[in-house]
């Protein structure tokens, strides 16, 4: 359980400096991530649908 709570603080440190270091380049990887999740959300409710 300790080295849990470690990793989720390490995790939330580092996407944090990355943010605050390299703003426009999380921009783009925030964007990025959301357009794949959208498009496989889209993706599986066809597959459901046609079922």
């Amino acid at each position: 359980m300790f080295l849990r709570r470690c990793a989720f603080i390490t995790f939330w440190l580092v996407l944090g400096l990355y943010v605050l270091r390299h703003p426009e380049s999380a921009a783009h990887t925030v964007h990025a991530i959301t357009t794949g999740l959208s498009t496989m959300a889209e993706a599986l409710s066809r597959f459901t649908s046609a079922f």
